[in-house]
């Protein structure tokens, strides 16, 4: 017997029946959606009553992990697109997300900062990027070949600094990670 029974859906609009869950994660997803009040009132449809809801998010200000890529793209003098702003920063706080769940009926919220070093092959930190892996690789991979060796030689300058002795990174980072209950 499987331990859990996990499916994948799509927010903003799940395609589940009311009441289906025990339990709704939406990871690294609140900041990135148009209407984060309407993405947990989604989620919480979803949830019986007596289950949970747990959100992770990139806080805001940025973390060193995702500031070292800001500064490459200045060094680089490489604009950013206005789809790459900042998604909601209310939802980017604790005090804003528990507000937002809150907001959205949910009760008992709470919210933690879990703070850690991503340890990375440098090489393959880059690989995302250049492979077009999120805002980032969007940015990179729209740049011309000439800019993108600019921006590659710009990234290993900066992220000389989080180097340890075994030639890996480790970046300093933390994400938000909110909980809440869904009531009757």
């Amino acid at each position: 017997m499987p331990l859990a029974d996990v499916r994948d859906g799509t927010l903003p609009d799940l395609p589940f029946p009311d009441d289906s869950f025990d339990c709704a994660v939406a990871n690294f997803v609140i900041g990135q959606v148009g209407d984060p009040l309407a993405t947990l009132a989604e989620l919480r449809r979803v949830v019986r009553p007596g289950g949970r809801i747990a959100v992770t998010s990139w806080p805001y200000p940025l973390t060193p992990l995702h500031e070292l890529w800001e500064e490459i793209l200045d060094a680089a003098d490489v604009p950013r697109p206005a789809s790459a702003q900042v998604g909601p920063t209310t939802v980017r706080n604790a005090a804003g997300l528990i507000a937002a769940f809150t907001a959205a009926g949910l009760a008992r919220a709470a919210c933690d900062t879990i703070e850690w070093r991503h340890r990375v092959d440098v090489e393959q930190w880059w690989a995302g990027p250049a492979n077009g892996v999120a805002t980032i690789g969007h940015i990179v991979t729209s740049q011309r070949p000439e800019k993108i060796i600019e921006l590659k030689q710009q990234y290993l300058r900066l992220s000389a600094r989080y180097r340890t002795t075994d030639g890996m990174l480790a970046l300093p980072t933390s994400a938000l990670l909110a909980t809440a209950a869904v009531t009757p």
